[in-house]
């Protein structure tokens, strides 16, 4: 049995205020597994497949929430609003029997504290090609995909906190 994982990811530089109190990422339940998923979009395309001899380390929200937790890392007290991540795609893509692509989707909410009204929401998707058509391949496309993803989340909440209501915890958007 092969195990991968999505390594650590990179850390990005953010002020303190934009990083968030808490971070949940959730999933549906076909995706809190460790399977590894594809997907034959050129021969039934609606049907999820396994990998027979090939495994996450983790469910891949766990994954991408330790991901972001390491892109968000606070050099000082954190920010008070909570960051939820809905994980809707996270798979191989094979257009052919030799070409495959990594592809996830992902809706991200950021929450003040303690509310369920969203100071804002987004859809982020990703994908990346993979170099050969096998597991292996499509576990490096995912860690690129979720790397660029991870990217796009930190650098949406930096404009969100340059936003025209001012900064997110500053203008209390975040204390409710």
């Amino acid at each position: 049995m092969a195990l991968y994982e999505l390594g650590l990811g990179a850390s990005a530089a953010v002020r303190p205020a934009l990083v968030p109190a808490r971070i949940e990422v959730a999933s549906p339940p076909w995706l809190e597994t460790t399977a590894m998923q594809y997907r034959l979009a050129w021969n039934d395309p609606g049907r999820r497949r396994a990998y027979a001899e090939s495994r996450w380390v983790s469910p891949p929200a766990a994954m991408l929430g330790l991901n972001l937790q390491r892109a968000l890392q606070p050099a000082a007290a954190p920010g008070r609003c909570r960051l939820h991540v809905d994980v809707d795609e996270f798979i191989q893509e094979f257009a052919t029997t030799e070409r495959s692509h990594a592809r996830i989707v992902l809706r991200a909410a950021l929450y003040p504290s303690r509310s369920e009204t969203a100071v804002a929401m987004r859809e982020f998707s990703g994908s990346a090609d993979a170099s050969r058509a096998d597991a292996s391949a499509g576990a490096e496309a995912l860690r690129v995909a979720t790397d660029r993803v991870v990217a796009e989340i930190v650098a949406w909440l930096a404009a969100l906190d340059r936003g025209e209501d001012g900064a997110l915890n500053a203008a209390g958007r975040c204390s409710a």
